[in-house]
């Protein structure tokens, strides 16, 4: 029987989430564990005089206080080579704070004791003793000689320049007709996963093996990080991945508190627990976005691009954390955007703040530099006087072009359509009839605009993914992967994969994931790259078996069909695929791909409180090819959701002396369906070449040009003059009032 899943929307089995079987870290308990609670700075800069435990450590229950005197001087690693510079590892954070606190919410001491409670309590007797220090908390003044400095021992407070250029910058500018320039800025924002970060660390007494629960996206790295780190072999440490509640790119990096559980764990000899609370949330984790961009484009009176100029400075808090210079790095990359530039010099600057350290959060990098790129391309398209979409239109890489490089630089794009994609996103939304009802709307007085964004996302990065399927006698198979569950439905979108491969009913193949004892290499779920890495290298384990059977049946593999648990020969030989042992398969990628994505956005805004209100919103995706387009819908429409939150409302203020004004859920405020329209998804199928598979990543492109979108379609609800003025996101209430004002 032939099972045909590939393009199927099967529906992902959600049932331990609704039923409250599910079992996240929280949930896990081991007998005589301890509850660590971590101390932490309440001032963003200070020397550390003395820190007091006494009177934590005299409480009753409290079992240790431990402060960076008790631990190794080490340092959480960078885990992507592309993002290490010579001089990163100057910058990186220890577990505990090492004689300096450089942001509120930095870890100084952890409590343990019996009872979470109890160690709450004692957390609050740590008694501090310090100097403060000057702050210095805006990104482009922390660029500048003589500032305040972060790392005083580094001597400056960048952390590395990316420099791209391609073509002839200085003679495109020279020809332009018209050039334009402005400064733009980025805010400050994260995400908010439902479940906060938590771990559990047990040694096994008789094997002496480290079990940490709790890990998501990277569990092979933070094993590798954990091992230099506490100093002993990765074949000691085993990390579990529980349910997730929603990672987004900010759950499952190492950070300081997957170290000190271990740390404690080892040096106890008990199991150690720690549950992240809401506030603990938003000044620990990893924050993301913050960036502000001095942009100059060129053009031709009629529409032509030919160059732009881009400095930036992006934030990257208080110490380099697990992503390196991405921050900077991945806004550089995405700047171009899917157009055909002559030319173009970039130049970011990764820059330190006092603040907390920032990461990576859905669509990093590329969501920046479209809203950037797109918000100036509209207002050139204003003083072209041309529709912004037909400024698009001259400018789109069209087909027959890719795949297209901008040489010397990295980025390359393989394939796709991007007018053809475009025209369909304008198709969809019925542009000519939506301009036509907003000019009605607006001679009846009321505000209302249309923007769009272009935009290309980066996804399905290597460098490899490994995959091993263990047949089991009764006709079922195991799939062990290194990637992760995020809440993307992977375990659904590989099943699939492995069943049609295999010939079996979903129901035969169940996906592990969780464990990294079960396979010796990961890297994990993070820019969209776990269909793309993980369903290839499952799609070569199945033809390993293939390969297997025809050995034994002395037949090419091509002749071979695999069903029910058999591997048969054209003439009716059989053999069972339990007895040929597992299936072994990795698909390396040593270059990641680029696809199109475009958004569309219909918005009122009410002059009188300034409140932006979002009508229609259509996310268009190129995924090369759709395993389960269903599940893909609600990735791409998820994500422009938080693509709305952080157009409009969601942002992370700091004070003059680097306090975070956003530490609760009333001040941080996130989207809900009353701010949020139905959102219309377009998946466009495109298969690349690039992989046996022909997917593309598609798990973030609905944040990429949202913001963008939403920021050019404020911009025309406000007309000529007010839209000029938009630089800056979120466009809140209060930011909109002063834009409706005159200039």
């Amino acid at each position: 029987m032939t099972y045909s899943y590939i393009g199927a929307s099967v529906e992902r089995d959600d049932s331990p989430f609704l039923d409250g079987s599910a079992c996240y870290v929280a949930d896990v308990d081991r007998e005589g564990q301890l509850y660590a609670r971590v101390v932490r700075s309440p001032v963003a800069h200070a020397r550390i005089v003395s820190v007091d435990v006494a009177e934590a450590l005299a409480q009753p229950g409290v079992i240790t206080v431990i402060t960076a005197a008790d631990v190794p001087d080490v340092r959480i690693p960078i885990r992507l080579p592309m993002a290490e510079t010579p001089d990163t590892h100057k910058f990186l954070q220890p577990p505990l704070a090492r004689e300096v606190v450089r942001y509120v919410g930095e870890p100084i001491a952890v409590v343990v004791a019996g009872d979470p409670y109890l160690a709450e309590d004692a957390a609050e007797l740590v008694d501090f003793e310090f100097d403060e220090l000057d702050v210095v908390n805006d990104v482009v003044s922390a660029a500048c000689a003589g500032t305040t400095l972060v790392h005083p021992e580094t001597g400056t407070n960048l952390v590395a320049t990316v420099p791209l250029a391609f073509g002839e910058v200085e003679e495109a500018f020279a020809r332009a007709d018209i050039v334009l320039r402005d400064r733009l800025r980025v805010h400050r924002h994260t995400a908010v996963p439902m479940e906060t970060r938590g771990l559990l660390a047990e040694v096994d007494q008789g094997t002496g093996v480290l079990t940490l629960w709790g890990a998501a996206k990277v569990k092979h790295f933070t094993r590798q990080a954990l091992s230099g780190m506490l100093g002993i072999g990765r074949d000691r440490i085993r990390l579990v991945e529980n349910h997730v509640g929603g990672g987004f790119g900010v759950r499952g990096e190492p950070y300081p508190e997957d170290y000190l559980i271990a740390f404690l764990a080892l040096r106890l000899g008990r199991p150690v627990k720690w549950i992240e609370d809401r506030v603990e949330h938003f000044v620990a984790t990893n924050h993301a976005r913050e960036q502000e961009h001095d942009f100059e484009v060129a053009a031709t009176a009629d529409g032509r691009l030919l160059a732009f100029r881009d400095r930036a400075w992006c934030d990257q808090g208080a110490y380099v954390r697990s992503q390196g210079i991405l921050p900077a790095l991945l806004p550089a990359l995405h700047m171009p955007g899917p157009y055909r530039w002559q030319a173009f010099s970039v130049e970011t600057h990764g820059v330190l703040t006092h603040r907390t350290p920032v990461g990576t959060y859905r669509g990093p990098g590329m969501t920046e530099a479209t809203f950037v790129r797109e918000r100036m391309l509209d207002r050139l398209a204003h003083e072209l006087r041309l529709d912004p979409a037909d400024l698009r239109r001259r400018n789109l890489i069209e087909s027959g072009q890719l795949p297209w490089s901008f040489k010397p630089t990295s980025v390359t794009y393989e394939s796709g359509d991007f007018p053809a994609s475009f025209e369909r996103l304008l198709d969809q939304a019925g542009y000519a009839d939506l301009r036509e009802q907003r000019d009605a709307r607006r001679a009846r007085g009321e505000c209302v605009g249309i923007g769009f964004a272009a935009y290309t996302e980066i996804g399905g990065i290597g460098p490899f993914e490994e995959a091993r399927i263990v047949p089991r006698p009764d006709g079922s198979f195991v799939a062990h992967v290194g990637v992760g569950s995020l809440g993307q439905g992977v375990e659904t979108v590989l099943a699939q994969i492995a069943a049609e491969k295999l010939g079996v009913p979903m129901e035969a193949v169940t996906i592990d994931h969780h464990d990294t004892s079960e396979l010796a290499d990961g890297f994990g779920a993070f820019a969209s790259r776990a269909t793309t890495l993980a369903g290839n290298a499952l799609a070569l384990a199945a033809e390993d078996l293939r390969g297997r059977a025809a050995a034994k049946l002395g037949v090419p593999s091509a002749d071979v069909r695999l069903s029910g648990g058999q591997a048969t020969a054209p003439s009716g030989a059989s053999v069972p695929l339990a007895d040929l042992g597992e299936g072994w398969g990795r698909f390396d990628k040593p270059h990641p791909s680029f696809s199109f994505g475009a958004a569309l956005s219909l918005i009122a805004i009410d002059p009188g409180t300034g409140q932006v209100r979002v009508l229609r919103h259509l996310v268009l995706h190129d995924v090369g090819r759709a395993v389960n387009p269903e599940l893909l819908r609600r990735q791409l429409a998820g994500a422009a959701a938080q693509g709305i939150g952080a157009a409009v409302l969601e942002e992370l203020l700091y004070d003059e002396y680097g306090q975070p004004l956003s530490t609760l859920l009333a001040d941080y405020r996130m989207p809900t369906v009353e701010e949020l329209p139905d959102i219309e998804v377009i998946i466009e199928e495109r298969p690349t070449p690039a992989n046996p598979l022909g997917v593309k990543g598609g798990g973030e492109s609905g944040m990429v040009g949202t913001p963008a979108a939403i920021a050019n379609a404020v911009a025309d609800a406000l007309g000529a003059a007010a839209g000029a003025r938009l630089w800056r996101l979120p466009l809140t209430p209060d930011r909109v009032r002063e834009l409706l004002r005159p200039a």
